[in-house]
């Protein structure tokens, strides 16, 4: 059996306090009355005070039962009270805190606001009625008798309603505060979950562009160092050459990206150099590197070139990257034209291979999330992708990608 903590003794004097107090007003009054201290006759009682101090003793058990069933509570006080005033010509107010208490019960822990109230409206009427009678029975003057009936309402009614009304208010005011720190804590979670994944995603495109097109390469260039290691064994030296640039090439890029994850700064990393961002002004050097590992590309610029924002730069700069790569994949030794044209509007990027010598898997499906990737960075920048295969056997990428302009963020 679980031995009782000291917050659930300090909650148990709590709930007993007010009717041990209002106890203490019962046994007090009838010990005054038995020793004479109130003079022969205080109150025009037709009952004994044994009998005031057992009904006060009641009041105190029903407020024991406050929490629970706070109206039920409100209305046995009040009944008790109202024997109280009838029996003493409405001069005796020894039941009035127990009405106090349970009239503040009512409003705190009523639950439905309107029935709550609706008792409290009940029992102070009730309490008014009963007592403005049993005084004016007692030979009162009227003026008394309405005085005494507007101080019980406001006293025993009014009072613990407005106070216990604005300890509701406090307590809903801090628990709508707490709500609302708690959604804000939740929204700044989930904000930063998007962010994290948004990151997690963005390095990972970045990792499969990187990789997707420098290993490409490296198995082009194998395959061809292979095939002239027994013909031409200098162009074979020359391509393993190539072979171990592009390697470099994708090793360094590589670190560059998985950079992106160190938390390090310039002071704590002296050594480290931030990589360069991709831009549209690198596809020729692209286009070159591919060159030299084997693929017959050809390209073409049009128009005149205007910078566009890092993003823009980055997804137009990797969705070529990504082509070339898939081509030197799934349609080695065909001609992959690049083409390159600026225009007032934006710029368009458009990739062409074949036809020729085409694997039988498309290029959409074996590259796995090579143009998920290129649909969601062209998404991102407010482009437009098309991929899909020629009538003639070959693969065409086309990614549009509008200029940016002044208002266009607002």
């Amino acid at each position: 059996m679980r031995r009782p903590s000291r917050s659930d003794l300090a909650g148990a004097f709590r709930a007993a306090l007010v009717p041990l107090l209002v106890l203490a007003v019962g046994i007090g009054y009838v010990g005054v009355q038995l020793s004479g201290g109130m003079g022969d006759d205080p109150t025009p009682s037709s009952v004994p005070a044994g009998v005031h101090g057992a009904i006060v003793a009641l009041q105190a058990g029903v407020l024991l039962f406050r929490r629970r069933a706070p109206i039920l509570v409100l209305t046995g006080v009040v009944l008790l009270d109202l024997v109280i005033l009838a029996t003493s010509a409405g001069q005796l107010g020894i039941g009035a805190l127990a009405v106090t208490v349970a009239t503040y019960g009512a409003v705190r822990h009523g639950g439905h606001r309107g029935t709550a109230y609706a008792a409290v409206a009940g029992t102070a009427v009730a309490t008014a009625l009963v007592g403005t009678f049993a005084m004016a029975s007692g030979g009162d003057l009227l003026s008394t008798t309405l005085l005494v009936a507007a101080a019980r309402l406001v006293l025993l009614s009014a009072l613990p309603a407005a106070t216990a009304e604005y300890v509701v208010g406090r307590e809903r005011l801090a628990r709508a505060m707490r709500d609302q720190e708690e959604a804000a804590e939740r929204e700044r979670s989930a904000a930063a979950e998007r962010t994290i994944r948004a990151e997690r995603t963005a390095l990972a495109r970045e990792l499969h562009d990187i990789a997707g097109h420098h290993l490409s390469g490296i198995i082009v260039s194998a395959q061809a160092a292979s095939a002239l290691t027994r013909t031409d064994p200098d162009r074979a030296r020359e391509t393993l050459r190539a072979l171990q640039q592009n390697a470099r090439t994708a090793l360094a890029d590589l670190r560059r990206t998985v950079g992106l994850l160190r938390d390090d700064d310039e002071e704590s990393s002296p050594g480290a150099a931030p990589g360069t961002v991709p831009a549209l002004a690198e596809i020729p050097a692209l286009a070159a590197a591919a060159r030299e590992r084997g693929q017959d590309v050809r390209l073409q610029e049009t128009g005149r070139a205007e910078p566009l924002g890092p993003l823009a730069e980055t997804a137009g700069y990797r969705m070529v990257q990504e082509s070339l790569a898939n081509a030197a994949r799934h349609a080695p030794g065909t001609v992959c034209r690049v083409s390159v044209n600026y225009r007032p509007e934006g710029v368009e990027l458009l990739v062409v291979n074949g036809p020729g010598r085409t694997r039988t898997t498309s290029p959409g499906a074996a590259a796995g999330y090579g143009i998920a990737g290129m649909r969601e960075r062209a998404d991102l920048v407010g482009g437009r992708l098309e991929t899909g295969p020629r009538p003639d056997g070959g693969w065409r990428n086309r990614l549009t990608i509008p200029m940016e302009r002044e208002g266009d963020a607002t």
